[in-house]
Order: structure tokens, then sequence, then C-alpha cells
């Protein structure tokens, strides 16, 4: 059980290291998001997940970002260790299942994601 739980230790927190993040990370643009890759050194996989105003009311943007830390949840093995990850949300999505956003992630991270 202890491999697919969220932990605060894997969450960035800090406006100082989401700046570094957005400073130093690699972009990927998706349709309805952005990922911002970067190697930490912490030894572990972080997530950080933003949606802002624009993309939707507060029942719309606290939904997509329960999709999106579900998906780091169940899949974080297989994300590249010691990298941080922040998803900022672009768009509504919020009407998606999980089943799309996953295959869109994936789609995404491709090559990044490790075979399990």
């Amino acid at each position: 059980m202890e491999g697919i739980t969220y932990r605060k230790h894997e969450r960035i927190r800090k406006r100082s290291e989401f700046t570094t993040l957005y400073r130093q990370g690699k972009r990927i643009h998706a349709d309805n998001f952005t990922l911002i890759l970067k190697k930490n050194p912490l030894g572990c996989r972080r997530l950080g997940v933003t949606a802002g105003k624009k993309v939707g009311n507060s029942v719309k943007r606290n939904r997509m970002k329960r999709l999106l830390r579900e998906f780091f949840r169940l899949n974080k093995e297989r994300l590249p260790v010691s990298h941080d990850l922040w998803i900022i949300v672009r768009k509504d999505f919020s009407a998606l299942e999980y089943d799309q956003v996953r295959e869109a992630l994936e789609k995404i991270l491709g090559e990044r994601l490790v075979a399990t």
C-alpha cells in the first residue's frame, strides 16, 4: 500500500520551488495543459498542479486537479526518478473521464514513462 499514496514530501509546495521550476524546467505543451519537468536533488518524484480562474469555477478546477493527482499517485513509479513535475491546466477538461486524462498524459510523457 505504501507505493500508491501521495505523501507530503512528494508535493511541490513552496513558491520558490515553483519559481525555480518555471525558470529552469523543460516545457511540454498539450491541448489542455502544460507540463514542466526538472531534475531535483531530493531523490524522489514530486508533483505540483495549478489551475487558474480562467479555466473554470472552483468545482471544475478542483476536479481537474484531483484527476491529475490521481494519475501521479497511480503512475509515479513509471515516472523518472528525482524529477519535479508541474502540471499547469490551460483549458477546461473537467468533463473528461480519468481514462481520457491518463491517455493524454501518457501520450505527452511518452518516452519518459518507463515500462512497468
